[in-house]
């Protein structure tokens, strides 16, 4: 069934030469994740703060 007012996508996922999922459709799941699941709001999200500090070369 199509929902009036978004446009018809495909109806199956696009994969890479490599086995991983297309670029877009990647996006699109996550999208649609993130609207349906408020602890999914992050996942786009990078925090740098909590990550490894770089050393400075000796």
């Amino acid at each position: 069934m199509v929902q009036s007012g978004h446009p018809r996508r495909g109806t199956s996922l696009k994969w890479e030469v490599n086995g991983e999922l297309a670029g877009a459709d990647l996006r699109h799941i996550l999208q649609r994740l993130q609207q349906v699941d408020p602890q999914a709001q992050a996942i786009n999200r990078c925090d740098l703060e909590d990550g490894p500090t770089a050393s400075s070369p000796t």
